[in-house]
């Protein structure tokens, strides 16, 4: 009977290359995952601060340009709060943009 206690420690040794270099190539792609799901965040994050400044622009301007008459009118039924209903809308980054760009360009026109 032929021993075969070096072939098997070859084959360990094998096993054991194969299993490092696939351990590095996941890392390498874990690593690579990390970054594209942090740059997203950041890309969303910024998104969601220029949707704000919109909003907290945009109910300064109508809130001085509503009449007095109006204001004391009958009450409207309760409306969802515009950071729900913005939420809820999930402008895509290219209508963020222009929404931005023309309050920018009203903005303009007013002052």
């Amino acid at each position: 009977m032929r021993d075969i206690r070096g072939d098997l420690q070859e084959r360990v040794k094998l096993l054991e290359e194969q299993i490092g270099a696939t351990q590095s190539q996941f890392d390498k792609v874990m690593e690579q995952l990390k970054l594209e799901h942090q740059g997203k965040l950041e890309d969303l994050k910024s998104d969601l601060d220029a949707v704000q400044v919109v909003l907290k622009t945009e109910d300064r301007l109508l809130g001085s340009v509503r009449p007095s008459a109006e204001l004391q009118s009958e009450p409207s039924p309760p409306q969802q709060p515009r950071w729900q209903q913005a939420q809820s809308q999930q402008p895509s980054s290219g209508a963020m943009m222009r929404n931005v760009s023309a309050l920018s360009a009203r903005m303009e026109a007013m002052g």
